[in-house]
């Protein structure tokens, strides 16, 4: 038949056939393959990798339950694509691969904890205590002195890598959400890991980072048109009750995250103190 032939007497399709079967986009399927381990297990000679019926199956399966509103990383574990490792198995690698400054060995490990376990729960099961143990670890090593930063640095980088692999949902031209952290502040991670449950959810986000300056976050409010902003303090010193209320004149919808806002008097705007409460506000 055209279009198929048998690899080892096992009919196959390209990815272009299973694409238009399923009626997704041959991206979905790398992204799939890539992140869940769903994907093709049958090679023609020459490395050209083709979809077994089996195959197949799975795919249809896992889209029947994305179609019906589950996160690709639970609709994976429910057709049995995956199996998580447990958290205090990855997270004793992640922090020894950390401790040895390797970088590469931190990305892979942390791919694979976003791919098994889904945004929140890779960052609160695994990136937060990692994140935690090595201040700690570098306060103990120092007291007194100035801190090391260099394997803070590298799981950060790692962390932030790895959830880049989540490009902003959505496809409108005006975005849902924007996020920023208020002028002076630096942590961004937060950030990420919030624009990447978010893009997982299929909303629209625009990322502005590191110590926006209130002129320039009103500049992005009227250029992009958001529905809301998130605006992140880590530090109490960078919170700015004002920049919210620039938000508010602007007519969009201000939203403050962090520990920084904590007994701030916002008159009246959200504040969000997780993940999870960002994502019940925005998502």
């Amino acid at each position: 038949m055209e279009g198929r032939w048998r690899v080892t007497g096992v009919r196959t399709r390209t990815a272009g056939q299973v694409a238009r079967l399923l009626g997704v986009a041959e991206s979905t399927l790398r992204s799939w393959h890539r992140r869940y381990g769903i994907g093709p297990r049958a090679a023609r000679p020459g490395g050209y990798r083709r979809y077994t019926e089996d195959d197949v199956e799975l795919l249809r399966r896992m889209h029947e339950l994305v179609r019906n509103g589950m996160l690709p990383s639970d609709a994976a574990r429910a057709v049995g694509a995956t199996s998580p490792s447990p958290p205090d198995q990855l997270l004793p690698e992640l922090l020894a691969a950390t401790h040895d400054l390797d970088s590469g060995r931190c990305l892979g490990l942390l791919e694979r904890g976003l791919a098994e376990r889904g945004v929140v729960e890779f960052w609160e099961r695994v990136c937060r205590p990692a994140l935690a143990e090595i201040d700690a670890t570098q306060r103990s090593e120092r007291p007194g002195e100035d801190e090391r930063v260099d394997r803070e640095h590298v799981l950060s980088w790692a962390i932030a890598a790895a959830l880049h692999r989540f490009p902003p949902g959505g496809g409108r031209t005006r975005p849902s959400v924007l996020l920023a952290c208020v002028d002076g502040e630096h942590h961004t991670l937060p950030l990420e890991a919030l624009a990447a449950a978010l893009g997982e959810r299929g909303v629209a986000v625009r990322m502005l980072g590191a110590a926006v300056p209130v002129d320039s976050l009103a500049h992005a409010v009227r250029v992009a048109g958001p529905d809301a902003v998130l605006l992140w303090a880590h530090r109490a010193q960078t919170a700015q009750p004002p920049a919210l209320a620039v938000l508010r004149r602007l007519g969009t919808r201000p939203v403050a995250a962090g520990p920084g806002w904590s007994g701030r008097d916002l008159d009246g705007v959200e504040h969000v103190g997780s993940l999870s409460d960002a994502l019940a506000v925005l998502g």
